[in-house]
């Protein structure tokens, strides 16, 4: 569990610095916009390091998780809203 859990921080960290880059135009050349579908699938791929190790705790230990499924999935849903520059 606490193996799932380093490496979906580790991951998600990955994600997210890799989006930043691309939002920046970290090695991309000067004039072209960000690629809209890479940072779909970063946004996917954070999600997924957020859900995963709740997942994992949910399956394993059911009697002592909590709710947090539901937080988890808020929480990766916001940062991937804002990562693409979605407007609600």
């Amino acid at each position: 569990m606490i193996v799932a859990a380093g490496l979906g921080a580790l991951f998600g960290v990955g994600c997210l610095i890799a989006a930043l880059f691309e939002l920046q135009g970290f090695g991309a050349p000067r004039d072209s916009d960000p690629r809209a579908l890479y940072l779909l699938s970063l946004g996917l791929g954070f999600a997924v390091c957020v859900a995963g190790p709740l997942a994992l705790w949910r399956l394993l230990f059911p009697e002592s998780a909590v709710g947090w499924g539901v937080v988890g999935g808020v929480f990766a849903v916001i940062v991937v809203v804002a990562l693409l520059g979605i407007s609600l």
